[in-house]
C-alpha cells in the first residue's frame, strides 16, 4: 500500500523550510511501515523558489519528491499529479499547516482501512476546534448555506484543504473535475457524492493564522460570486 501526502506549492519562500521540516519529522513516525512518499507539488512559482524545493527535496530523499507545474492554480496542480501518481491513495492538505499534523491520522485511516473512498476535513462539525476571524466564519457558514441548496448535499465543509482518496475513486473522479483553483475541492466532495462513492468527514484543529507570516491567498468576498456561479454551473452538468 503507497500512500502520496501531497503539498500544493506556490511562492511560499517565508514558511516552507520550516512548514517541510514540520512534515517530514511528523511523517517518519506516522506509520513508519507504509510506504509513502512527502510530494511538494510546485505551480507556477518562480525559478527561486522552485530551487528552494528542489534542494530540500534532493536532501531528503526517498521520501520527499518535487513536482513542478508550469501553470499555476491549487486545483490544477493537484489534479495534474493525481493523474501521474501510481499511489494505491492520495492525500493533500496546505503547506500553512493551518490543520494540525495531529488530525492526518484520523484523515488516512478511514481510506487505508477501506471504510470510505474519499475522507476530509471539516471546521464546522460540533468537535472541530478552530481558529478563525469572524468574517471567516460567516463566510464559510453562507458557503454551507448556499451549496446546500445548490448541489443537495449533508456535508459541513466542502472547501477544507485537507483531504485523502484511494485510486479507483480519484480516476472515475478525475475527468469530471474541471476547476483549476479554488473550487476543486468542492467539484471533488460533489462529484464523489454523485458516484456513489464512500465519503467520511471528520473533525480538525484548525488554525487560520498558524504561521503568522502568511495570510490566505483568497479573497473570500471577491470569490463568493464566483463560487455561486460555478456551483449552479456544476449542478446544471452534472444533471
Amino acid at each position: 500500500m503507497k500512500i502520496d501526502f501531497c503539498v500544493p506549492v506556490y511562492n511560499e519562500d517565508e514558511i516552507f523550510l520550516s512548514s517541510a521540516e514540520r512534515i517530514c519529522s511528523f511523517l517518519r513516525s506516522f506509520m513508519p511501515t507504509i510506504d509513502s512518499t512527502l510530494v511538494f507539488i510546485v505551480n507556477g512559482s518562480s525559478p527561486e523558489f522552485i530551487k528552494l524545493v528542489k534542494d530540500f527535496t534532493e536532501q531528503n530523499r526517498p521520501k520527499t519528491a518535487c513536482f513542478i507545474i508550469k501553470d499555476g492554480g491549487k486545483g490544477g496542480a493537484i489534479k495534474t499529479y493525481f493523474n501521474a501518481s501510481t499511489a494505491d491513495i492520495l492525500v493533500y492538505m496546505d503547506i500553512d499547516l493551518a490543520v494540525d499534523l495531529q488530525d492526518l491520522p484520523f484523515l488516512v485511516s478511514p481510506v487505508l482501512n477501506s471504510q470510505a473512498d474519499l475522507c476530509f476535513g471539516s471546521r464546522l462539525l460540533p468537535e472541530s476546534i478552530k481558529t478563525r476571524s469572524w468574517y471567516r466564519e460567516i463566510s464559510s457558514k453562507a458557503y454551507l448555506f448556499f451549496s446546500r441548496i445548490l448541489l443537495h448535499h449533508n456535508f459541513t465543509d466542502l472547501q477544507c484543504g485537507f483531504k485523502a482518496i484511494n485510486r479507483k475513486a480519484w480516476q472515475s473522479i478525475s475527468p469530471l473535475i474541471l476547476d483549476r483553483a479554488w473550487f476543486f475541492d468542492t467539484e471533488l466532495v460533489y462529484l464523489a457524492q454523485k458516484m456513489g462513492f464512500r465519503i467520511k468527514e471528520i473533525p480538525v484543529n484548525w488554525s487560520e493564522n498558524r504561521y503568522s507570516q502568511r495570510r490566505s491567498k483568497l479573497n473570500v468576498w471577491r470569490e463568493s460570486f464566483i463560487f455561486l456561479q460555478k456551483m449552479m454551473a456544476l449542478r446544471q452538468r452534472s444533471r
